[in-house]
């Protein structure tokens, strides 16, 4: 079964582009173009892993996380950015994301990266649960 993502970001382009990419490496997408939607749908749907923008217009990625994470803490999420800092790298750990990628997108550190929350989320699963 293909991993669900959901990618999130304000730019219809980078959503569709993430999209064809992801798709393309065998991943299920599904995004948005607001934090409303973002929180609404993760509160609602299940996904495999999230990818959220740091600079969207309602909340930054960090501020999502952090919202996220009051009632989801397992789900996996990856703040993407043009322009991270030492600093927004830390904020991001802190608020509960797994990582943090750099646009523009290197599509292998995308994939690699995406694929390496999920393998540590499934082994965390397998380890908790045998």
């Amino acid at each position: 079964m293909e991993p669900h993502i959901l990618f999130a970001d304000d730019n219809s382009d980078i959503c569709e582009l993430v999209q064809t990419l992801l798709h393309a490496a065998g991943f299920r997408v599904s995004t948005s173009d607001n934090a409303a939607d973002v929180l609404q749908r993760v509160a609602t749907e299940s996904f495999d892993a999230l990818i959220l923008d740091y600079w969207m217009q309602e909340a930054t990625g960090i501020e999502l996380c952090r919202q996220i994470r009051t009632f989801d803490q397992n789900t996996p999420i990856l703040i993407c950015s043009g322009a991270f800092t030492q600093a927004d790298r830390d904020a991001g750990a802190l608020a509960g994301a797994q990582g943090c990628i750099g646009k523009p997108f290197n599509s292998a550190e995308l994939i690699g990266a995406l694929r390496s929350v999920l393998k540590t989320t499934a082994a965390d699963s397998a380890f908790t649960n045998g």
